[in-house]
Order: structure tokens, then sequence, then C-alpha cells
């Protein structure tokens, strides 16, 4: 592969991850600068707090709401961006009250039409650029499972903490019984001695 298409790629191929902390009562807005017919991507999960419930909103240049999600645990919208201009994700916490929430989302920007029409690339740099557009998919699809991974992987921990526990007091209550049954028994099947 040439250094010039691995250039051209990076170039035309924007992706962010962020990971934040929501606020209870409060809200959070990123915005980004897109130019016409770019291909936008967001992907979102709430990983931790509370019930995992945000309101998630997107909003285009013209202050027209492309998408909302209220009170969702995750999505995904894809889109082709209309107008030239800044859009705008917006998450939510204002429906808890003292819980924050942590929110791990992937905002990609693919690629910008003006930079190079089709008709002047050859039919090996477009399959590569396809390739291309497809691995980042499938990374932010594998950076996306992962996150949900991680709350899964923290529950069932919490649970085995939790089967210790009760496995520990269960063998302290069957302990307790035994040696008050003997204890009872002993006592009841004495002979007493009348004197």
């Amino acid at each position: 592969m040439s250094p010039f298409i691995v250039l051209f790629i990076s170039l035309i191929i924007q992706s962010a991850c962020l990971t934040l902390k929501i606020e209870p009562r409060s809200e959070e807005c990123f915005s980004e600068e897109v130019t016409k017919g770019a291909q936008l991507t967001l992907q979102y999960r709430v990983t931790a707090g509370g019930f995992l419930d945000v309101d998630v909103a997107i909003t285009s240049p013209d202050k027209t709401l492309l998408k909302v999600w209220p009170v969702s645990t995750e999505g995904k919208h894809q889109w082709n961006a209309e107008l030239d201009g800044k859009y705008r994700v917006c998450f939510a916490n204002t429906m808890a009250r003292f819980t924050a929430k942590w929110i791990s989302f992937y905002y990609s920007q693919g690629m910008n039409p003006n930079l190079a029409k089709i008709e002047h690339i050859d039919p090996i740099e477009r399959t590569i650029m396809e390739l291309s557009d497809g691995l980042s998919e499938l990374q932010d699809e594998q950076k996306y499972l992962r996150s949900g991974d991680g709350v899964h992987r923290e529950t069932i921990d919490s649970i085995n903490v939790r089967m210790l526990y009760w496995s520990i007091f269960e063998v302290f209550v069957l302990l307790t019984m035994g040696l008050f049954q003997i204890y009872y028994l002993k006592r009841f099947l004495e002979v007493k001695a009348s004197v």
C-alpha cells in the first residue's frame, strides 16, 4: 500500500471515543464542525449510575432535532450531513436527583466528500477506502461491546462477593445450630440424681 493512500485515509476519517460523567440534574453537550455530505455515526452506552438511563438528542446546525432517545441506556444512529455547520449531541441526566451517570460514546465522521471525488480515484483506492470504512466501523463496534462487557463483569464480581458472604454466613449458622443441638440433647438426656 502506498504512503499516499495511508495518509489520504487517515486524513478523511475522524473518530472520537469519550467517557464522561454527567452529574444529577445536568446536561452535557458536544458539537462537531461538519461539511455537507459527510457521513456521521454516534454510538453510546450508559455504563454506570442508577438505572443506567439518560436522555440523548442530536441537533443539526439549523436547530432541528435529528434523533431523540428519551430515557435510554444505549443507542446508535448513522446519518449523512445535509448542512454545513456544527452538529450537536446532548446527554441529559435531568431526571436523576442524586446519581451521576457514566456514559461511553463514540462519534465518528466519515469521508469528507470535498476531498476527492469517486471519478478521481482508481478502483483499488476505492476498494481500500471501503475496507477502511468497514474496519473503522468494526473497531467502533468492538469498543462499544467492550464497554458493555465491563459493566457485566462488575455485576458478576459483585454477585460473586455476595455469594461468598452468604456461604460464610450459612456455615456459621449451621455450626451454631449443630453446637446448640448437641448442648440441648446432652442436657435433656442427663440423668438427674436425687438425693
